[in-house]
């Protein structure tokens, strides 16, 4: 450090030497907040699990187990890619065992994605945020777990912990993307914070807890800003079978073993699959119109192809450590058709949409509107 001053100072000649100490402290000044800085993180790794009270060996997947994303780029990173379609359709959970390093996923479409989270937030805020206050404490514990732990361990290049003083706790994590500074102390209101949630994250959580009856699980609260063909809100205050109730074949093949996976799922275990549907627009915010019922028109209708989409939902399921309410998590992919003709898939994804008919559930292609853009699908992916 002297040898930096002396050298400054004689760069400049001596009417420099008043500012000699000025400059001094501005370098140690700067010296102490980078050591801080490299501490707070050390100590952020080291006692996170304690960050959130969990004292449990078995909890470590929460938190000992992240691995961070060191020099990540999200501005490089591909999202990731799904084709889960196959020759013949069977409705089953096809859950896989995943770790919590894969909770959140982040790439290059992060800031877009977000942008028009808060804007989707801002213009249907009544139908893609909805709390009961029976979810509130389940909320905070998501909130605290991914604002105070996940974030800032797993992509320590997007998310910093701050303070406004140093060597003061850190009370705000800062989103280095957006800009915006995110209190780590969750809201009073559970609404705003899964609206923070929303806001920052390119992901969906739904909370369900147990009902008041004891028989199977209710959603309780959630932000769903990208929901495809079904209004989150009428499934508000729903138990998991009702919520269900117009999938063709759900009671017959997955009701019972649905129930009795949400009962059993442990804490610390974290599953994961992926659905795929074909949308003919390319709008990540749909309510409603990606489904037939029994009495809706069925005319085959003009598709523009350069918007028709292969929409692939990943998803997550897991149970919070406190207050064991379950978190279901997914975040949303769009795929031009025209990028699975060149990875060579076109007929593949053509074969699929034969499937849907012809697998356990002959009734899903009716219902995910196959009779109206199966066949002009099918014609471009195998042109």
């Amino acid at each position: 450090m002297d040898w930096v001053v002396t050298h400054v100072l004689g760069f400049f000649g001596d009417w420099a030497k008043p500012v000699s100490i000025t400059l001094y402290t501005i370098f140690t000044i700067l010296g102490i907040y980078g050591w801080s800085r490299r501490y707070n993180s050390r100590k952020v790794q080291k006692k996170k699990g304690e960050n959130i009270g969990v004292e449990n060996p078995k909890l470590a997947a929460y938190v000992d187990d992240l691995n961070p994303r060191l020099g990540f780029q999200w501005q490089t990173t591909e999202p990731l890619k799904f084709r889960s379609f196959k020759p013949k359709y069977h409705l089953t959970m096809a859950l896989e065992i995943s770790k919590f390093d894969e909770l959140i996923e982040m790439d290059k479409n992060y800031l877009s994605r977000v942008n028009i989270r808060r804007k989707i937030i801002s213009e249907h805020r009544d139908i893609v945020l909805q709390a009961s206050p029976l979810i509130k404490p389940a909320v905070d514990e998501l909130y605290i777990y991914l604002f105070n732990i996940y974030l800032p361990v797993r992509y320590p290049s997007m998310f910093r912990l701050t303070s406004p003083l140093l060597f003061k706790k850190s009370t705000h994590l800062y989103n280095m993307v957006t800009k915006q500074p995110i209190a780590l102390a969750p809201p009073t209101d559970p609404i705003r914070a899964f609206e923070i949630l929303g806001e920052h994250l390119d992901e969906e959580f739904l909370l369900l807890i147990p009902s008041e009856d004891g028989d199977g699980y209710v959603l309780q609260g959630y932000v769903t800003c990208f929901p495809s063909g079904f209004n989150v809100k009428e499934k508000f205050g729903l138990k998991l079978r009702d919520i269900h109730g117009p999938v063709p074949g759900y009671k017959e093949k997955l009701e019972i073993s649905m129930d009795r996976f949400f009962e059993r799922l442990e804490v610390g275990r974290i599953v994961k699959r992926s659905n795929w549907s074909i949308t003919t627009h390319d709008e990540l915010y749909t309510p409603s119109g990606s489904h037939l019922y029994d009495g809706d028109e069925t005319e085959a209708k003009e598709i523009d192809m350069d918007k028709t989409r292969l929409r692939c939902e990943r998803q997550m399921l897991w149970r919070l450590p406190q207050t064991k309410a379950l978190v279901f998590n997914f975040k949303t992919y769009l795929y031009p058709l025209q990028d699975i003709k060149d990875e060579g898939l076109g007929e593949d994804l053509a074969t699929a949409i034969d499937g849907l008919k012809e697998g356990s559930i002959p009734a899903m292609h009716f219902y995910k509107q196959g009779v109206m853009w199966g066949e002009t699908v099918k014609a471009f992916l195998r042109s």
